[in-house]
């Protein structure tokens, strides 16, 4: 990869846009790799001490003009540039860009709206339990680069792809998982349409003898067939080796939408060697991801439970479902004009007692409620402590309380982990008195 590389960077001027993980990794790796011209980075916030000698500094309000004076501008996920990649002079790629094109054959990409941080972490521990050489990356935390000198002949690289990653990608991975897509992201794409366009790139440039695995579901509701040009294998929770969870034992995992994370783990190691013995040994050893439907607390028996990462309609309406035992729910963050029409149609014919409102979104949620007769208490505070007060204060033996926000947790937390962690020391903290 690193002479893919100095083919790309020879003699050219190269800008780092953005200086958060994947940006310092990618410092690393073209100063390793050398043979620029002249190295910049850009950033909205001052990392100028952070630079090593010699690398140019571009911060502040106008860092999102830099492109236009540079041969090859690395683009960090999340940076939103001002207008399309064909409008600048040069070329504009990025980590999974250069990634891809060395590795796509030894990569299993996953990515969906919900599901897929879980998806890439149980395929990696299922092929690691099997004995199999694995790595993974991507957006769960890990930029590609650095695990390149990890790489063996025979590694499957487990590849987790945001949104973000995809937007701009030109090359896709020899084996595509795409879980779902909902809505999400509007305040980045601004329609649906446009966030889904960027999602169906792990697939758009495959080719004909590659997997895309995916629901039928998908495929319709997405027209998958009329662009997809490698084979298609539909997913469904039927053809796993196991009916339900209750099979198995010691099992973390719940609710249906893990099951069909599991189809999809299970139909991706088809063809690499792992037995369905192999495969449920490591369901049942799973470590699930925290802030994923995590029930972090049972006191008196009253339980809790963090799905801080639920930032869509889809996944609230399944963490209800999938808590048996739900009384109370806390939705609500930042507002990006989604579609709540479904979960308080949802909500309102629902087992829970209390539905408490939150945040900008949250109060919109609480103002479609309206006066609808019946159904739960929906109930508007400000922010996450009020709520938590609230709810603590309404539990019962044998109730459940739920952190499944159906919104974006930015502008009141750094990031989802953030906000989860803030809950469950709220909820500790009102339990313990």
């Amino acid at each position: 990869m690193r002479d893919l590389i100095k083919t790309l960077i020879d003699n050219k001027k190269v800008l780092i846009l953005g200086y958060g993980r994947e940006g310092r990794s990618t410092m690393k790796v073209l100063r390793e790799c050398g043979g620029y011209a002249e190295l910049a980075v850009a950033d909205m916030k001052d990392v100028s001490n952070d630079l090593p000698e010699g690398v140019t500094a571009i911060v502040g309000e106008g860092y999102l003009d830099s492109p236009e004076a540079y041969d090859v501008v690395f683009k960090s996920p999340g940076v939103v540039l001002k207008k399309p990649v064909s409008e600048y002079p040069g070329l504009i790629t990025s980590q999974t860009e250069v990634f891809m094109q060395k590795h796509r054959d030894s990569i299993i990409g996953i990515t969906g709206t919900k599901g897929k941080s879980t998806t890439s972490s149980l395929l990696y521990h299922t092929l690691k339990t099997a004995g199999k050489e694995a790595l993974l990356a991507g957006n769960i935390g890990i930029p590609v680069f650095d695990i390149e000198d990890e790489i063996k002949p025979d590694t499957v690289i487990v590849t987790e792809l945001s949104c973000h990653q995809l937007e701009y990608l030109k090359t896709s991975p020899g084996r595509a998982i795409l879980l779902n897509i909902y809505e999400d992201h509007l305040d980045h794409y601004g329609t649906r349409e446009k966030y889904a366009a960027a999602k169906k790139n792990i697939y758009l440039n495959q080719k004909p003898s590659d997997l895309l695995f995916t629901t039928e579901e998908t495929v319709l509701n997405e027209h998958i067939d009329s662009d997809c040009r490698s084979k298609l294998v539909k997913v469904t929770a039927k053809n796993l080796p196991f009916k339900s969870f209750d099979e198995l034992q010691g099992v973390k995992l719940m609710g249906d939408h893990n099951l069909l994370n599991c189809a999809f783990v299970w139909a991706a190691c088809e063809g690499l060697g792992v037995s369905g013995e192999a495969f449920k040994r490591a369901v049942e050893t799973f470590e699930p991801l925290p802030h994923r439907l995590e029930r972090f607390l049972s006191v008196n028996g009253m339980d809790f439970y963090d799905d801080s990462i639920s930032t869509t309609v889809k996944s609230a309406i399944s963490a209800v479902e999938t808590v048996k035992n739900a009384s109370i729910l806390l939705l609500g963050g930042m507002e990006r004009n989604l579609e709540y029409g479904e979960l308080v149609d949802y909500l309102h014919t629902s087992k829970l007692d209390y539905v408490v409102c939150m945040y900008d979104a949250g109060a919109r949620i609480f103002e479609l409620f309206g006066k609808k007769p019946g159904g739960p208490e929906v109930v508007c505070v400000k922010d996450l402590e009020e709520a938590v007060s609230f709810s603590v204060s309404k539990m019962k033996p044998g109730n459940a309380c739920i952190l499944s926000p159906a919104a974006a947790s930015y502008g009141y937390f750094k990031n989802f982990e953030e906000r989860g962690d803030a809950f469950k020391d709220l909820v500790l903290k009102l339990t313990k008195k």
